[in-house]
């Protein structure tokens, strides 16, 4: 026995698939965008809003409502809408108030209200005929439009359909319970078919089934001259279409379909009337109003594979680039990744705020990395506005044109494929990058959706994965779709916003300079005014309290000034306790881990009777406590800088000391570490010891953390450390994916980190640091194909 259904399935899918009237539009004028129409003319007529026109039914078809054919008449003369043509207004009056009585009435009301009552779609594309309105306009989920986009894509030409599922149709029983399509085909011109489509039967009868509705297209009269196209006439209104809701359709929705960021006038193709009138209410793109953001992100994608290493290359290496333009201080800053280091930016939550573990890898990462391949290409491109500052700073520019803007175009990244919107993707309502958690989580605030106007471009042939939720609610799941997702999720909160905090930062140690030669000024300007008062005071002796009282009042501003560089001077001291405390702290995170793992190793042995008679496990407990003694022997090293002092120590022991501080991590990932050199001729170096281990530590966590995380498996990992005693230079070098070229300058920057799970962008910075404070020269190793390996120490100037 075939599937049968009731026909009111039809109403429910055009209900829940099309999830608002915006939509249902933006389903009507792809069908003539698809038809190849140049131009498309939607026109609404309401003269009784359906919700009025609801009310009077409701009203006076109550039994208990007395009748009064003047009363009647009144209430709906007051609910008729104000902006409708005086004209028509009156004609709808005569036709609903023409038959006396209530039953007449409500049927000369309803009459009327389907009459007068309408929403046209109109194109002038290539039409259709009698066949092709049976065989695809009366199909739900007609496959001629997804063969057509197959055909096109197979070829490489023409423009590719923005519809395949065949259920656009439904948008117009959303929008209406009525529908009349007439159209005319550019292969037969002068022949206009017509097919009404009316679904209000349904309703009277609820258990009708889909096979009773029968609707054949019918030929008109053979009109000369008349040009190909399809108009839509919706009748039977469902919800209110008033100027001010068709104003913000036009400003939230209308004026995004096609891509904005492309030309300024891209939806200038929709011509609008309502009421009988023109509306300009489509307004062209104020691209220029771009010119004032703060700052520009460029992101572009190239799809590949991760296993071609660290070569970016590579033709077939998958490659994302994050290019950000802080213009408000004129700081670019541009960072490719690939091979592993792209896969690990999969596979991670950004900005988390502790250190990553395997078992932190986000669900499916795997799956995800291999979608990089699959993904294809895509650009996108975002402006940041700070409204703070514009408000504070530019007033005026801000309240005049940014405001209005910035309002109406923020709300994330929109998605534009083959030059037209997916929906909901950068509405207001729609997060999908997750950012505004995020940006309220952060102290700064920064990248939140109310401050990003931008865009994400695809298209059909490189991202045919990539396909529509049947209800129109943004693309299905599939991997490609959460690699999309988490690129740019790592690119925007880990890069950009990453890049745009140490600016912020770098610009803060500049006003401190600028605070000195504020302190030279008034300290000029300080001395030059107590010359002159008590030169005036000379001269003038009646004035001598007055100028006494300046003096006071003087001596208090310097006071006050003087108490400020204190507390700055202060503040710097703590900054640098911070950075060495910070270093401490990254070790002492390390011990935690690997004491928990060691603690709970010792207590399930002491929780087994059995133990004190098992050689093998008093074993395995004594080799316990001695790595735990081994830890806590490494942080006594470590204090508040002045506690210990320099003193000469062998740097070969203080690389064993950390390599034992390593050993169960290392035994763990199977790594091995082979130290050469620094033996029979020793290099010893007048240094801070505890400083000297943490530089130490962090060159081999960081080897650790992307040993763990290499592509190429044919080789067992291993770092090498060299020393060198004639020289005074060691080097640590891994067989891991390296550093990128593209990104060797940045990584000892403060805050700036390649570790999506969690990097802080501390590590190497304080390692820097430190080297510093004992003379000691840290710079990365030459690259070699593309990335650097490993880091270099020089001992050189040390004492």
């Amino acid at each position: 026995m075939a599937i049968t259904f009731k026909a009111r399935v039809l109403l429910e899918l055009g209900a829940e698939l099309i999830s608002s009237d915006s939509v249902a539009l933006y389903e009507l004028i792809k069908n003539g965008v698809d038809a190849g129409s140049k131009k498309i003319l939607i026109d609404i007529c309401l003269i009784l809003q359906p919700s009025s026109y609801r009310a009077l039914l409701a009203k006076w078809g109550a039994e208990s409502q007395e009748w009064s054919d003047l009363d009647f008449r009144q209430d709906l003369e007051e609910r008729l809408d104000s902006s409708a043509q005086p004209e028509i207004s009156e004609e709808f009056l005569r036709l609903a108030t023409s038959s006396p009585g209530r039953t007449s009435s409500l049927l000369a009301l309803s009459e009327a209200f389907f009459q007068f009552n309408y929403i046209k779609i109109a194109d002038w594309g290539h039409g259709m005929t009698d066949e092709d309105l049976k065989s695809c306009y009366l199909t739900v989920g007609t496959p001629t439009r997804l063969t057509q986009k197959k055909e096109i894509l197979e070829k490489g030409e023409g423009n590719v359909p923005l519809g395949e599922k065949g259920i656009g149709r439904l948008a117009a029983m959303r929008i209406g319970h009525h529908v009349l399509v007439r159209t005319v085909n550019s292969k037969r011109p002068g022949i206009e078919f017509e097919l009404e489509l009316d679904w209000r039967p349904i309703f009277k009868n609820p258990d009708l089934d889909a096979s009773a509705l029968s609707f054949e297209p019918t030929p008109g009269l053979e009109k000369h001259g008349v040009v190909a196209g399809t108009e839509i006439v919706i009748r039977d209104l469902q919800s209110d279409w008033t100027e001010d809701k068709l104003e913000d359709v036009a400003e939230s929705d209308l004026a995004k379909l096609a891509d904005p960021f492309d030309s300024n006038y891209a939806n200038q193709f929709l011509k609008i009337n309502y009421q009988g009138k023109s509306k300009s209410i489509i307004t062209g793109f104020k691209s220029s109003s771009l010119n004032h953001a703060d700052a520009v992100c460029e992101i572009s994608f190239r799809s590949g594979g991760v296993e071609s290493g660290a070569s970016t290359d590579a033709d077939s290496a998958a490659r994302l680039k994050v290019n950000t333009d802080y213009k408000l201080h004129n700081k670019v800053e541009s960072i490719l990744y690939s091979g592993a280091h792209l896969a690990d930016k999969v596979s991670h939550e950004p900005s988390r705020s502790r250190r990553p573990k395997a078992s932190d890898r986000l669900p499916r990462s795997d799956e995800v990395v291999a979608a990089l391949a699959t993904l294809g290409n895509f650009e996108a491109k975002f402006w940041w506005f700070n409204r703070g500052r514009l408000q504070r700073d530019e007033q005026l520019l801000w309240k005049e044109t940014l405001q209005k803007f910035v309002r109406g175009w923020s709300g994330g990244l929109l998605v534009y494929r083959d030059g037209f919107r997916v929906y909901p993707y950068g509405g207001p309502a729609d997060d999908w990058l997750d950012l505004d958690r995020k940006a309220l989580a952060s102290s700064a605030y920064k990248l939140n959706r109310a401050q990003i106007v931008g865009y994400l471009r695809i298209d059909s042939s490189n991202n045919g994965r990539l396909q529509d939720q049947t209800n129109r609610e943004g693309f299905r799941d599939c991997p490609e779709k959460e690699a999309i997702r988490r690129l740019l999720r790592q690119a925007i909160i880990a890069d950009c916003k990453t890049f745009l905090e140490r600016i912020d930062k770098e610009n803060k140690r500049a006003d401190e300079e600028t605070l000195r030669d504020i302190d030279e000024r008034i300290v000029d300007a300080s001395a030059l005014a107590l010359s002159n008062l008590r030169d005036l005071s000379a001269r003038v002796p009646g004035e001598t309290n007055a100028i006494q009282g300046i003096l006071v009042e003087l001596a208090e501003v310097q006071d006050a000034w003087g108490r400020a560089k204190e507390a700055l001077a202060a503040k710097d001291y703590e900054v640098e306790q911070y950075a060495h405390l910070a270093g401490v702290g990254l070790m002492v995170e390390l011990l935690a881990h690997e004491l928990a793992r060691s603690t709970d190793s010792a207590l399930e042995i002491l929780g087994d009777k059995r133990s004190s008679k098992d050689p093998r496990k008093l074993e395995a407990l004594e080799s316990i406590l001695k790595t735990l003694n081994k830890r806590v022997r490494i942080i006594d090293e470590l204090s508040i800088p002045g506690r210990h002092r320099k003193t000469i120590q062998d740097v070969r022991s203080l690389v064993e000391m950390m390599k034992e501080f390593y050993e169960q991590k290392i035994e763990r990932h199977g790594i091995e570490i082979e130290i050469v050199g620094g033996t029979k001729q020793k290099l010893s170096k007048r240094v801070e010891k505890g400083q000297v281990l943490q530089i130490i530590d962090n060159l081999l966590s960081n080897s650790c953390y992307w040993l763990a995380r290499r592509l190429d498996r044919k080789d067992s990992p291993r770092i090498s450390i060299v020393i060198d005693s004639e020289s005074g230079i060691l080097t640590l070098q891994d067989n891991g994916p390296g550093i990128p070229v593209e990104i060797g300058s940045k990584v000892f920057d403060a805050l700036y980190s390649t570790k999506p799970g969690g990097g802080r962008g501390m590590g190497l910075f304080i390692a820097k640091k430190l080297a510093k404070e004992n003379n000691i020269t840290l710079d990365l190793l030459a690259p070699v194909g593309g990335a650097h390996s490993g880091f270099l120490l020089n001992f050189k100037e040390a004492i």
